[in-house]
């Protein structure tokens, strides 16, 4: 007897122990259900309380109001510690961020914009400055190393240094690029669901400046934008039921010049378009119309004084000056592009001809109305033809030679330097 109560025993042991395990599983399941549910609630009423906090923007929002800070987007937000602060923080910003402080958020849902800086590469240190955006080129041509970039399906174009040659900005398709000034490390900065269109840097090499797509009132529209080159201080420029394209910065950064297309409804119910060259001050967001034709304008710059603006009217290259608005014909024969001013100011030049394995720049001395001077160089083969995308010119320092970037058909990127008589280099 003894024996056989031992054995029950020992049987009924390992079934209490299974049961004890059992029980205890089961109250850890139901207590980790419990505190699930409790942060999942938690974390629904956080989101509420932010979405009621952001108020909601549409296509028919109006301009923000001129006190309102600029953007900093959560994905900028996110951005390694070690990135640059944006224009709307607390900390000192870096020069020229204050230009973005009359202008509000950029209206989301109508802009598309989705800011991004990516992590692998530090934007906020850029490289050295390129002897060949200087001009100093050891022979016709030399190829750029855009590794990143140059994978892309869509292609490169609208590519520029900044002024101090340490950076340059480009666009692949929907996409803006940056890239230290010898074309290295190359990454994509800010894509936008209408497309990104004409980046050009100002003249103390901080912000970049651009036109970006839109749907507003059920009609395309498109509006100026500036950023700093990490990707932070979005802010929206220009606002409206209008084409606003080709921005460019006055010399003092305290202005922005750019074509704008827009729409006036006539009185039988049809529409017609007015083409406008326009400036706007960056301070107080004031806009002046210094030209106006029922034909296209286009690609204003500044002259370096900043007294004139040449544009594009047409295949004609125009002059006006802000003083009087008076107007002058420079060039005729223009297929694309702007045209680009010598850095002391007495010449202009732009593209006369871009097609295959051709390039032709027309040169104007600004002090001789009669003189102007048509350059051909030959191209290798380049891949892009068309005029519509004729590549920025950018002068030597000394001003002896004309830059400009063209693409092989292998997809090689190439910058060719063109004399221009008299060489001084």
């Amino acid at each position: 007897m003894v024996v056989q109560r031992s054995r029950r025993r020992g049987s009924d042991e390992p079934r209490t122990r299974w049961w004890l395990v059992a029980a205890v599983a089961g109250v850890l399941l139901i207590a980790a259900a419990a505190v699930s549910s409790l942060l999942g609630t938690n974390e629904a009423a956080d989101d509420a309380e932010s979405t009621a906090e952001v108020p909601q923007t549409s296509a028919d929002a109006v301009a923000p109001e001129e006190d309102a800070t600029p953007l900093t987007t959560a994905a900028a937000a996110e951005a390694p510690a070690d990135s640059e602060p944006s224009a709307s923080g607390d900390e000192p910003a870096e020069s020229g961020t204050e230009l973005s402080e009359a202008f509000g958020e950029p209206e989301h849902p109508v802009s598309g914009v989705e800011p991004y800086v990516p992590s692998r590469v530090r934007l906020d240190e850029p490289g050295p400055p390129a002897e060949v955006c200087r001009g100093v080129l050891p022979a016709q041509r030399v190829q750029l190393p855009l590794r990143f970039a140059s994978t892309k399906p869509e292609g490169v174009d609208h590519l520029s240094w900044s002024p101090d040659c340490r950076r340059m900005v480009f666009r692949v398709g929907s996409t803006l690029w940056v890239a230290n000034g010898d074309g290295t490390s190359d990454m994509p900065f800010l894509t936008a669901q209408y497309g990104l269109n004409a980046p050009v840097w100002s003249p103390d090499s901080q912000w970049i400046a651009f036109s970006q797509g839109a749907i507003v009132e059920g009609e395309r529209a498109s509006h100026i934008f500036m950023i700093l080159p990490t990707g932070l201080g979005l802010a929206q420029v220009t606002h409206g039921n209008v084409l606003d394209h080709d921005p460019a910065w006055s010399p003092d950064e305290g202005r922005i010049a750019f074509a704008r297309r827009l729409r006036v409804s006539e009185a039988d119910g049809s529409t017609r378009f007015e083409h406008r060259i326009v400036v706007v001050d960056l301070l107080d967001g004031t806009e002046q119309v210094i030209s106006a034709s029922a034909e296209s304008l286009s690609a204003p710059s500044w002259s370096p004084d900043g007294q004139a603006i040449a544009y594009r009217i047409g295949g004609e290259l125009s002059m006006v000056r802000l003083d009087d608005l008076s107007e002058s014909l420079l060039l005729e024969g223009v297929v694309g592009g702007r045209g680009t001013w010598s850095g002391d100011g007495s010449a202009i030049a732009a593209i006369s001809e871009w097609s295959d394995r051709q390039a032709a720049v027309a040169v104007r001395l600004m002090q001789d109305p009669s003189a102007t001077e048509e350059h051909v160089i030959v191209v290798d083969g380049p891949a892009q033809t068309a005029s519509s995308v004729a590549p920025a010119l950018r002068w030597s320092e000394t001003g002896g030679h004309l830059l400009f970037h063209a693409i092989d058909p292998r997809g090689g990127h190439w910058i060719y330097r063109l004399p221009v008589r008299p060489a001084d280099e």
